[in-house]
């Protein structure tokens, strides 16, 4: 009877093992298949270059980005997907600035990213109220995100420390260099 228990046991394990192991394999499937790549192809992205586009927008969606290497290859990363910002300045709380059409179907959202007072964020003119615009924010973010950045090098200073910060990416790596003046 033992030795029937035993083997049950095992024969269970085993079973729900294997199971574990084929999600497993399947989750893995579907992350490196082209269904995540579709799902995240949902949208088309498109810098606008002239101011003729005007927005009004505020600070809609923070992208967890902290000062240091990530906001580099944030910046590396918008370079890479949208070439040069509308507007830039040596100004740490007004640093670059991006214009990027979102769309999705026959739908468009303007969105405004930028590194300003608070660091790296996206804006939005909450006035146009339109639906679905959080997940379009959102689907933006993360096509930033996993984007290899571009190879730059950049001065900025935050004048209320009197500080001066080097950033930039080269070959992929991003650096970050704070320094009081």
């Amino acid at each position: 009877m033992y030795k029937l228990i035993t083997l049950l046991i095992v024969v269970v394990l085993l079973g729900c093992s294997d199971n574990t192991l084929r999600s497993s394999e399947q989750n893995e499937a579907i992350n490196d298949s082209p269904l995540k790549e579709e799902l995240n192809e949902m949208y088309t992205y498109k810098a606008i270059t002239e101011e003729a586009e005007t927005l009004e927008s505020s600070k809609f969606l923070d992208t967890g980005i902290m000062a240091g290497e990530e906001s580099a290859k944030f910046r590396g990363s918008l370079l890479t997907l949208f070439g040069e910002p509308l507007y830039k300045s040596d100004n740490a709380e007004d640093a670059y600035y991006y214009l990027i059409e979102v769309s999705r179907d026959a739908r468009k959202w303007y969105f405004t990213v930028y590194e300003g007072p608070s660091g790296t964020a996206i804006g939005y003119g909450e006035k146009e109220n339109q639906a679905n615009a959080r997940e379009a924010s959102e689907a933006l973010l993360e096509k930033i995100k996993e984007t290899t950045p571009s190879d730059f090098n950049e001065v900025i200073y935050y004048e209320d420390f009197d500080s001066k910060i080097t950033y930039g990416c080269k070959n992929g790596e991003c650096f970050y260099k704070e320094e009081n003046e």
